[in-house]
């Protein structure tokens, strides 16, 4: 195979890495992780070009998990299904995240709750749903079973923890998720060649 062929499970892990360090040290200071809403609110107003780049980084994360998961099912020639799911989730991460993007200060506190429920409830249980179904067809060692549906239950856990509002839940499941997903990526470029 040549590295051209890998490069989307390889730009997927960087670009979500990038977006897990802008979460942690561009967005999270207007996340429901801090309990007081006027905080966040300032934050957002004296961060703005920030905060906006930083869910640019995310938006660019979900169109290359699309295009790893493309790449993925075409190794394993798995049902489309998984990339219906994926589309889904990413149409639902772009509305999102551009709410998040568009909204300023005035708006934050009205839109953000439910831009942070599509975001982190619904497209990531879309992306979950899809990566489990490709992980279903995928030949794999117990190990890398073990860590994948290790994966999937963090992301599980990071959709019921932003549908339902539990911000430590999705801060914990977020930290697991990425910090196996990353990997994974890159494990499957060579995993799958």
């Amino acid at each position: 195979m040549r590295p051209a062929d890998r490069a989307a499970p390889i730009v997927c892990a960087a670009l979500n890495f990038a977006a897990a360090v802008a979460l942690l040290f561009v967005l999270a200071p207007a996340t429901p992780l801090v309990a007081d809403p006027a905080a966040r609110v300032v934050y957002v107003g004296t961060h703005l070009l920030e905060w906006r780049l930083g869910w640019l980084t995310w938006i660019a994360a979900g169109l290359s998990l699309l295009w790893f998961y493309t790449w993925w099912r075409a190794r394993i020639s798995a049902p489309h299904i998984a990339l219906i799911f994926a589309a889904l989730g990413l149409c639902a991460d772009l509305t999102a995240e551009t709410i998040l993007i568009v909204s300023g200060p005035d708006t934050f506190l009205q839109r953000a709750p439910f831009a942070f429920a599509l975001t982190g409830g619904v497209a990531n249980g879309l992306y979950t749903i899809a990566g489990a179904l490709l992980t279903l067809s995928t030949p794999l060692s117990l190990v890398a079973r073990v860590w994948a549906w290790t994966m999937w239950a963090a992301g599980a856990l990071l959709s019921i923890g932003a549908l339902f509002a539990l911000p430590f839940l999705v801060a914990a499941s977020t930290a697991v998720l990425f910090a196996l997903f990353c990997p994974w990526c890159v494990y499957l470029a060579v995993r799958l060649r």
